[in-house]
């Protein structure tokens, strides 16, 4: 009797109503603002004249890889879906 049941019951599954049909899709498209789409020029190297000059070497190229690293992290949050 269970079997006849289960049976009955997994017939009937297949005459459900579906859920509503997709009828319309949209695709968007963001808008990414240019200035997010470069990274700041890497400093030229300077002539390693003293430790100062170094240092601020290293200061800048950290700088312009920062830069590029917030723009990748603004165009990451912005394609989220």
């Amino acid at each position: 009797m269970r079997r006849v049941v289960l049976l009955l019951m997994l017939a009937l599954a297949g005459c459900a109503v579906p859920a509503s049909p997709v009828t319309r899709i949209v695709t968007v498209t963001p808008q990414l603002p240019s200035s997010l789409l470069s990274c700041a020029a890497a400093p030229d190297v300077p002539e390693a004249t003293s430790q100062a000059v170094v240092a601020e070497y290293i200061v800048a190229l950290w700088q312009a890889g920062q830069d590029c690293r917030a723009h990748v992290s603004a165009i990451k949050a912005a394609l989220k879906p």
